[in-house]
């Protein structure tokens, strides 16, 4: 049976996905690995969208305990900073001011597999609210596109454009097998068990190298002759 996903696009305004860096005053917002991918003058930046972010986000959106399968890539933003403190509840007083680099006037993809628990999405319009701080009025996104795609195998290698848990079953609902990834970076994306608790699962990071995956995941740089 062939693969079939649903292509949406999606804009924020504002929008914060961090890295997972525990100490320190500056909290970056997500960046690609490869100095490729990084902001240039005059160039697009492309970032990763992580399977655990907009998978969550997604099935909040739905509710019903539906269990879907996405990934995704922003393709346009702005990076900005703003300073918070901190408020400790318990002390009654602010921690000390820390700076934040987000996102704004994001555009973005997420590829979402068709499955029994979604196969007939009706979410043009919708809003769904991704990432952190969202007390200071970031993450409020909105699909503004949508439609079913047939994927392409690629026949060849391409460098990996997302982050997805380094999990067999997961892998092969996007037509990836660890035995065709013949370069990995590997990094931690955080996995929920249940709604209060979780633990860091072992994933592939952006950069990563694929054989005969599907072409909205990668951007092709050897193909087979």
């Amino acid at each position: 049976m062939t693969d079939r996903f649903f292509k949406f696009i999606f804009q924020s305004n504002l929008l914060y996905i961090g890295e997972r860096i525990k100490k320190g005053t500056f909290k970056p917002s997500i960046s690609h690995i490869s100095s490729k991918y990084r902001v240039k003058k005059g160039a697009k930046e492309i970032l990763p969208l992580p399977y655990s972010t907009i998978t969550g986000s997604i099935e909040s959106l739905l509710g019903e305990n539906k269990k879907i399968y996405a990934i995704g890539k922003i393709l346009r933003c702005n990076r900005e900073y703003m300073s918070v403190a901190p408020y400790d509840v318990a002390l009654n007083t602010s921690k000390l001011p820390i700076t934040i680099e987000y996102l704004s006037n994001v555009e973005g993809e997420i590829f979402i597999k068709k499955t029994e628990d979604f196969n007939s999405p009706n979410l043009l319009g919708n809003e769904f609210y991704m990432g952190g701080l969202k007390s200071k009025g970031l993450g409020r996104c909105e699909i503004i596109s949508s439609n079913e795609i047939i994927p392409k195998l690629i026949e060849g290698e391409g460098v990996f454009l997302s982050r997805i848990y380094y999990d067999d079953e997961i892998l092969s609902q996007f037509g990836i097998s660890k035995e065709n990834i013949t370069k990995t970076y590997f990094g931690y994306l955080f996995r929920k068990t249940t709604q209060f608790d979780g633990y860091y699962q072992k994933s592939i990071f952006e950069n990563t190298i694929i054989k005969n995956c599907y072409n909205f995941l990668v951007e092709v740089i050897k193909w087979v002759r």
